[in-house]
């Protein structure tokens, strides 16, 4: 029986390949098709309009949102 050492170089090659077809299994999940609106989607949102900062706080201050040691004054 072969050592693993005399091994080693299919080893490598077998590492290679596996690598390159899990490359291309993520390629294909990404590229599909199927995927385009959710990724166009996802483009969009450093485009997108903030909401007003007081429907996100309601009614109190931002000091103290944060936690600021001025806000208790």
């Amino acid at each position: 029986m072969d050592s693993l050492i005399d091994l080693l170089p299919l080893f490598r090659t077998l590492w290679v390949v596996w690598f390159f077809v899990l490359f291309l299994g993520m390629l294909w999940l990404v590229l599909r098709p199927s995927r385009k609106s959710h990724y166009e989607a996802q483009a969009d949102i450093p485009l997108r309009d903030d909401p007003p900062a007081r429907a996100l706080r309601g009614d109190r201050p931002a000091r103290a949102l944060r936690g600021d040691a001025h806000a208790s004054r």
